[in-house]
């Protein structure tokens, strides 16, 4: 069995809002950390190429100056092919064994600053340095840069093997440490930045993140509270929710609020059928209980009075039953929308009830007249409930055509846009204060009279409701003692 939810206090959900928050601060994170991860390696790379690239163009040419000696290069000579004009101008450095190192510190070789040269002679004695620092020769054969730790630093280390272009032989060696001292210390200096950078980014992201979906769920919030406010207090008088947003919450909006009016049309018509039906049939329920006293106490036993009120019985049941037929009708025209784009061809529907009629009611006099351009005009309306609505307008003609031959009028006319059906009769009229009430439920113009024709006040109610479900109207012209015109003007049927 079916159970409402409990009033009990439900555990608190996540507002949307944060659980955007999350999502959205763990999207940047990836993001951020992403380009800081390809950026940090794209630059650590790039740099480290360069630096390669420098190093060989370097080497490359120094190793072409030394090449040019014919002779195995010595400490005496060595000058001659590094582009220095005096021996003198070398510095004097001794080794542990005693043998002499020229030394140049700030001439003669570019990048001194961060980039060590050494030569050394055929057997691997180092003759030549850039650098008080005596590095021994990693290899008598010419290698591509690759880093290396000495002495607590880091750097490209590369070699060559120095052939003389006049003789071809091996004259001396070349080697290079290229100290990326520096590089790393830009390197940290860089991933602390790109860091630093994505935490700033990451946080300015998500604080106009929270303000940017606060703006734009704003109208879904609203929408909540609406939905809210509804489940709470089903049958409270509804509040349209205007919500302009120009996406699909807005779209989202209208159907909800088309949904609630037609819910709470609904509603009200249930109620208000539950408390005409009680108000309505209090007076022939009360009738026959009167009835059925006075049967049960004498009334049996006196054929006369017997018949009666069983006659009278009969009579209250009839008009009960048209009666609530009726209040269904209206109640299922509010809440149907399956009609509504139906057709109907106005000349043979009228043309079929009228002969119907002429049938039903010899005494009357009928009259049709057709003003349509088209006599196969069509209007948006269903069948059925064109006939119904036309049928209570002929019926009431009728009944309220007064004492002796009857007389209906039907004419169908157009304008642009309209089929326009007219019913008129010659008979008491309606007042012209009654006149702005006869559309409503259960009102009688001339309660005496009605009492004596019948009827239940609910006909010209139902029409009121087909005319509005299909965008249509009706009205009434009317003059005491000389007959009304009722007018039932319905859309034309869209042309295809």
């Amino acid at each position: 069995m079916e159970t409402m939810p409990s009033d009990r206090k439900q555990p608190k959900k996540r507002s949307i809002m944060l659980k955007w928050s999350f999502a959205n601060m763990l999207f940047c994170f990836l993001v951020f950390t992403t380009f800081v991860t390809i950026s940090y390696q794209t630059s650590v790379l790039y740099f480290l190429d360069g630096e390669k690239n420098g190093l060989i163009s370097v080497v490359d040419s120094v190793a072409k100056k030394l090449e040019m000696s014919s002779d195995k290069l010595t400490p005496d000579n060595i000058y001659k092919y590094l582009d220095y004009q005096e021996p003198t101008v070398l510095d004097n450095l001794y080794d542990e064994d005693g043998h002499v190192i020229k030394s140049a510190e700030s001439v003669g070789i570019p990048g001194v600053g961060w980039r060590s040269f050494q030569v050394y002679d055929v057997s691997g004695q180092m003759i030549f340095t850039t650098q008080s620092a005596s590095l021994p020769l990693a290899n008598k054969k010419s290698t591509a840069p690759v880093i290396v730790t000495i002495d607590d630093q880091s750097g490209y280390i590369t070699t060559r093997q120095i052939k003389s272009k006049k003789t071809g032989q091996v004259i001396g060696y070349l080697q290079s440490f290229n100290n990326l001292g520096f590089y790393y210390n830009i390197r940290n200096k860089l991933l602390f930045i790109l860091i630093a950078l994505e935490i700033v980014a990451m946080f300015l992201a998500n604080f106009i993140g929270y303000f940017v979906s606060n703006h734009f769920l704003k109208p879904l919030s609203k929408l909540h509270a609406a939905m809210k406010k509804v489940t709470h207090s089903p049958s409270s008088e509804f509040e349209k929710v205007d919500i302009h947003s120009g996406d699909e919450i807005e779209e989202l909006a209208d159907v909800f609020n088309k949904m609630m009016y037609k819910t709470h049309d609904y509603i009200e018509g249930q109620e208000r059928f539950v408390s005409d039906v009680s108000h309505e049939l209090r007076t022939p329920l009360a009738v026959l209980d009167g009835h059925v006293n006075l049967l049960l106490r004498w009334g049996k036993d006196d054929p006369e009075q017997l018949k009666e009120s069983l006659e009278a019985s009969r009579q209250e049941i009839q008009k009960m039953s048209s009666m609530i037929q009726d209040m269904l009708d209206i109640t299922r025209l509010k809440q149907s929308d399956e009609f509504k784009t139906e057709e109907t061809v106005v000349v043979d529907s009228v043309t079929d009830l009228i002969h119907n009629m002429e049938m039903i009611h010899q005494s009357c006099h009928f009259d049709f007249e057709v003003k349509l351009v088209d006599p196969q005009a069509k209007a948006q309306i269903y069948q059925n409930h064109y006939i119904q609505a036309l049928t209570i307008l002929i019926d009431n003609a009728i009944k309220y055509s007064g004492e002796g031959e009857s007389f209906v009028k039907v004419i169908l006319s157009e304008d642009d846009k309209h089929i326009i059906t007219s019913v008129a009769d010659r008979g008491m009229g309606i007042c012209e204060e009654d006149q702005a009430h006869v559309f409503e439920r259960f009102f009688r113009a001339d309660k005496a009279r009605n009492r004596e024709i019948g009827g239940t006040g609910l006909g010209l109610s139902i029409i009121a409701n087909i005319a509005h479900m299909y965008h249509g109207s009706v009205s009434v012209k009317s003059e005491l003692g000389k007959g009304s015109v009722f007018t039932l003007v319905i859309p034309k049927a869209e042309l295809k």
